[in-house]
């Protein structure tokens, strides 16, 4: 199952479900559920909010739910606003379950020299390490 939905109303999440185990905890004497196995994040710039009905949605889940990695889809393609997701990709990591420093940014072929914007944006203001900007096509 992969859910889609809004975050904080800067763009939207495509989460695949979660590796999960239970856990015993001591005080008071209980099983939890926690989830495992953190997943890679694409930082995917579209250059504008991704919809229910957004032509690639079905294909984005299919692949989120095959290799395990979560899209977060900025509504916005400026730079600053998108620094604004990657910051909350940092202090969120343990709830979306994701590794904090493995973000990739990735754009289609009409986004590229936005997405390599925000990286040298998030590099340059964020003291991100991340990788140039690559393709995303399905």
């Amino acid at each position: 199952m992969v859910e889609f939905y809004d975050y904080e109303g800067l763009g939207n999440i495509i989460d695949p479900e979660s590796d999960t185990k239970q856990v015993f905890i001591p005080s008071p004497p209980t099983m939890t559920t926690v989830k495992t196995n953190p997943r890679s994040t694409i930082l995917y710039i579209t250059g504008g909010r991704i919809v229910e009905g957004y032509e690639k949605l079905e294909e984005l889940k299919a692949y989120a739910e095959e290799n395990k990695v979560v899209f977060v889809c900025p509504s916005s393609k400026d730079p600053e606003e998108v620094a604004e997701t990657f910051n909350y990709i940092q202090s969120k990591y343990k709830v979306l379950n994701v590794k904090r420093d493995e973000i990739a940014v990735m754009g289609d072929a009409d986004t590229m020299d936005d997405a390599q914007a925000v990286v040298d944006y998030l590099v340059d203001e964020c003291d991100a390490d991340i990788d140039d900007a690559e393709e995303f096509s399905l």
